[in-house]
């Protein structure tokens, strides 16, 4: 088995759902659901998919959104960075994020950015070592629709 990292984007719904081996690792969501909000984020025009393979097999893989807002202009957003729990540590998610960052520069962005769940200390020393840092938080509500999926998101107040 090589050791060589090769990093393609992934075109299509179809293609993309061929993460999902590799990301039900990380996530408790069906195929189904996948298929689903993977379907509404292509129809957004702004997402796209990457995947990382050794010797053809998928041990990485990212989606990532562009657009544009005031304070920065364009941006990149990865999103979902996911690597093979058992191949962690390898620099797979390191050329991943380079892969965006390349990509970002091509198309003109002016930063790449990554929202993360707080408490995942790995997480956040990966990025930082990747010339990430902090500079905000995202605050989130869940709404009755969210309630049952981010319960840690239902707001508490009398």
């Amino acid at each position: 088995m090589s050791d060589e990292v090769i990093i393609r984007e992934l075109v299509g719904l179809d293609q993309t759902m061929t993460i999902f081996p590799l990301y039900s690792q990380v996530s408790r969501l069906s195929e189904a659901v996948v298929c689903q909000r993977l379907s509404a984020m292509f129809a957004q025009s702004n997402y796209r998919c990457i995947a990382a393979y050794i010797d053809e097999r998928m041990v990485g893989a990212s989606g990532f959104w562009t657009g544009t807002q005031l304070w920065c202009g364009k941006y990149i957003e990865a999103d979902n960075v996911v690597v093979d729990g058992a191949l962690r540590s390898r620099g797979i998610g390191g050329k991943m994020m380079a892969w965006i960052e390349a990509e970002a520069e091509r198309i003109e962005c002016a930063v790449v950015r990554i929202a993360m769940v707080l408490g995942r200390e790995r997480t956040h020393e990966f990025y930082a070592r990747n010339g990430y840092f902090d500079d905000g938080l995202l605050m989130v509500k869940a709404l009755s629709r969210g309630a049952a999926e981010f319960p840690e998101y239902v707001s508490q107040q009398v």
